[in-house]
């Protein structure tokens, strides 16, 4: 397969076609973030997955009208954690937001303390992050510290809200388009409550969203914050398994560089090592 890497001016992520009309937005070293991605499926322009920066969004809608010359028709979340649907709100409320009905529920339960809890921070983070942007030297620093100056700023505006999904499934679909047809699938229980991954079994590319991550830490097992659980470490395990023994050739994470068969083996002895052996 010819991945190309396309040039685009982001701060936050690096733009690659992985096959005709399906893109990957990789988080970039300078600001690192999560990954997202869009699908140019011939009548519809399809998002998966929002950033967390208010304007790493911005430059993701850009970058999907730039390269398919289409308005986006739908957004899909892969989960509910926040740096993966923070960007939500940045789309027009006429383009629907599809998630699964666990992952609403989560975000609803979650994410009105974490609002609160950001807007209540806000003030003191602004102020420390303007300290350490005074003394910090490294170019790629300075970008990130400036980038979350942003982030804080906009959650501290009154008019600051979050955006919910708008329509849930608990199964997997397709959806045909006039050139290219993407499966949507939902695993349920594994990193969250209710993951949904894209497949393209034809172009033999599938964004895993964060059951996949390219590199993993075995510190996460051990943390008491900061670090959330996997809702079902049994079914993330096997659901890695199951698609490292499809025929895939490009994996698309949910943080780190793009994927082979590999990390997904990894992954997966990552989560029964320091998961599920010690139950």
């Amino acid at each position: 397969m010819d991945i190309k890497k396309l040039e685009f001016e982001s701060i936050y992520f690096d733009l690659y076609e992985l096959n005709s009309g399906i893109f990957a937005a990789i988080s970039a070293e300078k600001v690192p973030t999560s990954n997202a991605g869009f699908f140019d499926l011939g009548n519809y322009l399809v998002v998966f997955d929002t950033l967390m920066d208010p304007y790493s969004t911005v430059d993701l809608i850009k970058a999907s009208k730039q390269f398919t010359n289409k308005e986006p028709s739908f957004l899909i979340n892969s989960h509910h954690h926040v740096d993966h649907l923070f960007g939500n709100r940045i789309f027009p409320m006429n383009i629907p937001i599809i998630s699964s009905f666990e992952a609403l529920l989560e975000a609803q339960e979650s994410l009105e303390t974490r609002l609160k809890d950001f807007k209540e921070r806000a003030p003191a983070e602004i102020k420390k992050t303007e300290a350490e942007l005074l003394n910090e030297k490294n170019p790629n620093k300075r970008l990130e510290l400036k980038s979350d100056l942003n982030t804080w700023n906009e959650i501290r505006k009154p008019s600051f809200n979050l955006r919910l999904p708008d329509f849930i499934i608990n199964d997997s679909f397709t959806l045909k388009g006039t050139k290219n047809q993407v499966q949507i699938i939902y695993i349920g229980a594994a990193h969250t409550k209710g993951d949904i991954i894209a497949y393209f079994e034809k172009d033999k590319i599938a964004f895993m969203g964060d059951l996949l991550i390219e590199k993993n830490d075995p510190s996460w097992a051990t943390a008491t914050s900061g670090v959330p659980f996997p809702a079902n470490s049994t079914r993330l395990r096997d659901t890695l398994i199951k698609y490292a023994e499809k025929e895939i050739e490009t994996y698309v994470p949910g943080h780190g560089n793009l994927c082979v068969k590999q990390q997904l083996q990894e992954n997966a002895e990552f989560y029964n090592k320091y998961y599920i052996k010690k139950k």
